[in-house]
């Protein structure tokens, strides 16, 4: 036999040998196996380079959500109190919704829990100031972490701030991801660490070597201030974010500033990820327990759902299909990516065939154009169907909510495509609230000053070209 003929039976046996593995041993969804299978069939050499860059799975136990998790006695007081009837005694606003609050309870790794106040936070302006406000006014602890965090001059000016927290003896503690916040270095971060500020990188790029790929990224955007203050949304740190962008306009997104018990369950997230992939948890953690007073009514009722590969199902995926099932007037959404699996998408179908007004707003300007295009083609089906579907004009919208009903709305980290429910860290509050949904359908509405309506004379009028695109991204969509 010729060498190249060796070479090519060689390469031949090595794909097989990974398909098998993606087949057999890797959980992965059927359009995700499917389409790793095509990459590895229509490009040997280079699939098999990005198979083992970008398609691997988590394999290490020390990256498992549920472990690290502080709340294990009050989840088990919240079970007996369903078994007993008395977790929603004398709480209107949750009728109804009790398999939703059993549902991220027993599976979810997610107590019902309240905010004292809610305060929606739409514009990056908004939000830093409420954020750099809060971080000076601490007296504890600053624990912040981010999947971006940009060295310009809003990221130059937040780390010179918890540093100078630090020097006043807060403890100030600071966790990136490091492909999201790959310009971060120990010589940006010097003053702040020898300030005595303490910093970790999630998932450093060359962990795709070990235990990991470059797709696991850690989504999630969280401060927590002196356990009374706490922040969860879509916003990163960086210039863009609160001015407007040369390429994608005004940055249009949503964040929530809570107090009250619910503070204690996004402390729970910081420091479990804080000691994700650690031989022993940090000490400063070791004794730390969720005080049960973080189950005391008033407020708002909301629970604190995380999702990422160190679970065996997709929590907030799974809020998602349970809010969409409670709907009987209306579903608002707003996402800069809409890529669903079939789960999402056939329980939009039913809805919108039901008769309910689903209502979606997505951005007119791409930062990532193959999402962008496989977008336009998911929503190119639920647009036949009778779905009203808009398109933000004024820049980029990267809010991710969702609202039902004037009765339960969520908003966090979750991108509506397979990477950010499957794939990604992420966390989501699910909040139980008139009044709070009522301001979440109010701002989509108020939003709607800026969009266009897509109509589906519109949309079928697209260029061949573009019907192209949408086609080849809706192939790769379980790799985006």
């Amino acid at each position: 036999m010729s060498w190249p003929a060796t070479i090519f039976l060689g390469i031949l046996i090595v794909n097989i040998f990974f398909g098998i593995i993606i087949i057999f041993r890797e959980q992965k969804s059927a359009q995700a196996t499917w389409a790793w299978l095509m990459v590895l069939f229509f490009v040997p050499v280079i699939g098999l380079i990005i198979y083992f860059v970008f398609g691997r799975e988590l394999r290490n136990s020390s990256w498992n959500e549920d472990s690290l998790f502080k709340t294990n006695a009050l989840l088990l007081h919240q079970r007996e109190e369903i078994q007993e009837e008395t977790l929603y005694r004398n709480s209107p606003s949750m009728d109804g919704l009790e398999s939703l609050i059993y549902m991220h309870i027993h599976h979810s790794h997610a107590p019902l829990t309240y905010a004292q106040s809610v305060d929606l936070l739409t514009d990056g302006d908004q939000k830093f100031e409420s954020l750099f406000n809060d971080i000076r006014e601490a007296t504890d602890y600053v624990h912040v972490q981010y999947f971006s965090i940009n060295t310009d001059e809003l990221g130059s000016a937040f780390v010179q701030l918890l540093t100078e927290k630090a020097k006043e003896g807060v403890q100030v503690m600071l966790l990136y991801d490091g492909l999201g916040s790959w310009k971060m270095s120990n010589r940006f971060l010097k003053d702040y660490l020898n300030a005595g500020g303490k910093s970790r990188v999630f998932f450093p790029p060359r962990s795709m070597f070990t235990y990991g790929s470059l797709n696991h990224r850690n989504h999630r955007k969280l401060a927590i201030i002196d356990g009374s203050v706490a922040y969860i949304g879509g916003f990163n740190i960086g210039d863009k974010y609160n001015t407007d962008d040369r390429g994608l306009g005004f940055w249009r997104d949503s964040h929530l500033r809570l107090t009250g018990s619910a503070v204690h369950h996004l402390h729970d997230q910081f420091i479990s990820d804080w000691n994700k992939g650690q031989k022993e948890p940090a000490p400063e953690f070791a004794n730390y327990e969720v005080p049960v007073s973080s189950s005391l009514k008033g407020g708002v009722p909301m629970q604190i759902v995380a999702s990422g590969p160190g679970f065996e199902t997709d929590q907030v995926k799974n809020g998602f299909i349970q809010m969409i099932q409670q709907a009987k007037r209306y579903i608002y959404i707003q996402t800069p990516y809409f890529i669903p699996d079939f789960g999402l998408l056939d329980n939009l179908r039913v809805a919108i065939m039901s008769g309910i007004d689903v209502r979606i707003m997505i951005p007119n300007k791409p930062d990532h154009p193959f999402i962008y295009w496989a977008t336009y083609f998911y929503i190119g089906e639920l647009l036949r169907l009778g779905a009203t579907i808009y398109i933000y004009d004024k820049g980029f919208l990267h809010a991710k909510t969702m609202v039902v009903d004037d009765r339960i709305s969520t908003l966090g980290t979750t991108n509506m495509d397979v990477r950010s429910v499957s794939l990604n860290f992420e966390v989501n509050t699910f909040m139980y609230d008139e009044e709070m949904a009522e301001k979440m359908r109010e701002t989509f509405q108020n939003d709607l000053v800026d969009c266009h309506e897509l109509t589906l004379e519109e949309y079928e009028q697209r260029s061949k070209w573009i019907r192209v695109k949408e086609n080849i991204a809706r192939l790769i969509s379980p790799l985006l």
